[in-house]
């Protein structure tokens, strides 16, 4: 139920998303989530921080500040993998590509994924 609350509460916001359950197949599910924040812009630095809570077991996490481009696929700027990862944030930092519009992408090795909200930037 807090976790319900939590991802209510971050909606709202706007500024994370949250994903559900990223347990592995046979194990007992708790409240495990992803989450993605919104892109932050440091001068002609973007950066996104993704996490993983709650979650038994270890994954490879992986974090991408991603720019949109109509048409065609949408440009990595940013991406950082941790290994045996459990539980908490890892942030992506980049170099701006250009005005325009910028997700984080948040995926683990368990194939769940989540996108944040997108924002203008650089």
């Amino acid at each position: 139920m807090a976790v319900g609350v939590l991802t209510a509460g971050t909606v709202l916001v706007g500024a994370t998303a949250w994903a559900g359950t990223d347990t592995a197949i046979g194990h007992a599910a708790a409240p495990c989530g992803l989450g993605a924040s919104i892109p932050s812009q440091y001068g002609n630095t973007v950066a996104g921080t993704g996490s993983r809570t709650e979650c038994g077991g270890k994954v490879t996490l992986t974090v991408q500040v991603r720019k949109h481009r109509p048409a065609w696929p949408d440009l990595t700027v940013a991406e950082t993998t941790r290994t045996d990862f459990t539980s908490g944030n890892l942030t992506a930092r980049g170099g701006c590509e250009g005005k325009g519009t910028y997700f984080t992408e948040t995926r683990s090795s368990t194939g769940n994924k989540l996108a944040s909200g997108r924002v203008n930037r650089c």
